[in-house]
């Protein structure tokens, strides 16, 4: 290997230092450039591995340049510095990456770390025991250092090969599991995942072009260079902030993002049952070609940061409603990167309100009613107080005429007294039986059935016979009666009355008419008319 003809002590500056170096140097400048998406959820673990790996160059660029055995021991136990939070800190990356909650936790990610310092024990205390590096020497031809492991170099190799090909797992599956418009994003995620595996497969079992010289470092450092590229051109961390997993196809809301550009980005199963297209693929599709008929609520929602309203349309064969709701969604730099749109199913409650508007207005109505009712009993209990003041004043003053004239006065005339007392004692047993009535109104339920009218309306005739005997009225009837529901007592009150005003407020004689009619609307009208005023 041809040397660089510079003198520094106990040093060989090659080309293969020279490069370590400007990796090392590459590993910086990606460093701060990670540095600006510190508050992206998941890079403060990219940028400690960005660390270890900036470490683990410089340091092995020391220890392949140096001369003699003891600096390069010295500048390899350094590297592990780098060595041991590489990996944990890719894996740890991968998680919130591909947003694994259950492995998430706090505990984890501390026995990770805790384990990867307990490890660094080994190489540094390899001169007590001889269990990490068994033996080493350097290698005359290329300078650099041929190790024989020992058992703890195995157990700290195990341990990082398991958590990096864990995190590569999660990355593998994320391809799987995130639609195609990102699968350019984590495909050269997974390339670099995987340059550092491959590179230290090389050195490890010896299948190294340059003998004795480890690529891992050199690797890592692409890995970090890919990723930057990865963020700086394809927008890694923007937009789907850290792939959703499956979340967003669990939701029973109906789920759309958008980009600055109003194409689609990501959807979930409810969306895609929502959206008006026979497209197959939606993914990097304009959002208007895909529901032409709401443009104008488009462009309401591009104009608009947040915005919330509700729409209806049919669906399955139904009216549904839905609560339409978007959210402006921000890149790292406050930069308005597109939008969120969730759609969620409100029928059930519409349907909800409904119920409880008409039931509301039942219920006003029902007031209304009994507020009617209320002004008709008073209306009621005024007549029905006056007519018993009539009846029974007209009872005391008859049997005040006989007790006075008992003895004066004709028989006949007694008679007559006597008559306009029982009439008016039975007027007012009519009125009683008319005030238990309307108590039992407000007292018990009642059920309505078929009424035979005829007989009711012959029944009360039958009750106030003396009254039209005495005003010789004239009542026609029809000869049948058209039947309805209804509760006969009631009823036969109700004929009772209309009867008796008819009789009494009729001409001289009365002439009475009564019926019945079955009106347009299916309902039944009984009428009664006479030739009064």
């Amino acid at each position: 290997m041809s040397n660089l003809d510079l003198n520094i002590p106990n040093y060989i500056v090659s080309p293969l230092f020279l490069l370590l170096l400007i990796g090392g140097l590459i590993g910086i400048t990606t460093f701060f450039f990670l540095l600006r998406f510190r508050e992206t959820p998941g890079v403060k673990y990219w940028l400690v591995f960005q660390a270890a790996i900036t470490i683990w160059a410089f340091t092995y660029a020391f220890e392949f340049a140096a001369t003699d055995i003891e600096t390069k021991i010295m500048w390899s136990k350094l590297s592990y510095l780098g060595i041991m939070y590489c990996p944990v800190s890719f894996f740890l990356f991968s998680l919130d990456y591909s947003s694994a909650t259950r492995f998430r936790s706090r505990k984890l990610k501390m026995a990770l770390y805790a384990v990867a310092t307990l490890l660094l024990i080994f190489p540094f205390t390899n001169d007590l025991h001889h269990l990490h590096w068994k033996s080493y020497s350097i290698n005359q031809i290329t300078n650099a250092t041929n190790y024989v492991y020992g058992p703890f170099f195995w157990i700290i190799f195990v341990f990082s090969y398991l958590t990096l090909i864990a995190g590569i797992i999660n990355v593998t599956l994320l391809f799987f599991k995130l639609s195609p418009f990102f699968r350019k994003q984590i495909s050269l995620l997974l390339i670099a995942s995987l340059l550092p595996l491959f590179g230290n497969l090389i050195y490890v079992f010896q299948f190294n072009p340059l003998p004795g010289f480890d690529w891992t470092p050199f690797t890592f450092l692409l890995t970090g260079i890919l990723t930057a590229i990865n963020i700086s051109q394809h927008n890694l961390f923007d937009l789907v902030p850290f792939a959703r997993n499956k979340l967003i196809d669990i939701i029973p809301d109906a789920i759309l993002i958008v980009d600055k550009f109003l194409r689609v980005a990501d959807y979930n199963s409810e969306m895609r049952k929502l959206l008006d297209t026979s497209e197959t693929e939606l993914i990097g599709k304009k959002i208007e070609s895909l529901a032409p008929h709401r443009s104008n609520l488009i462009q309401t929602i591009v104009t608009h940061d947040n915005y919330r309203t509700e729409i209806s349309r049919e669906y399955n064969g139904e009216m549904h409603y839905f609560d339409l709701q978007t959210t402006s969604l921000y890149d790292h730099q406050g930069q308005n990167n597109g939008r969120l749109v969730v759609i969620k199913d409100i029928t059930k409650r519409i349907e909800a309100e409904d119920i409880i508007k008409e039931a509301n207005l039942r219920l006003t109505n029902e007031i209304r009613e009994k507020e009617k009712l209320i002004v008709d009993l008073d209306a009621f209990s005024h007549t029905v107080a006056h007519d018993l003041k009539n009846m029974l004043g007209a009872i005391v003053s008859a049997s005040s005429l006989i007790k006075t004239g008992f003895d004066t006065f004709p028989k006949e005339d007694i008679l007559e007294i006597n008559e306009l007392i029982n009439l008016s004692a039975t007027k007012t047993m009519h009125i009683t039986k008319e005030l238990l009535t309307l108590a039992s109104v407000r007292q018990q339920e009642i059920q309505a059935s078929p009424v035979n009218m005829q007989k009711v309306v012959l029944d009360s005739m039958t009750r106030l016979k003396d009254m039209i005997d005495e005003k010789s009225a004239q009542i026609s009837l029809p000869p049948s009666w058209l039947n309805a529901l209804g509760y006969e007592a009631w009823l036969e009150e109700v004929w009772i009355n209309y009867i008796s005003n008819a009789v009494k407020y009729g001409g001289t004689p009365p002439v009475i008419a009564m019926g019945s009619e079955l009106l347009a609307d299916g309902k039944i009208k009984f009428w009664i008319k006479h030739n009064g005023k």
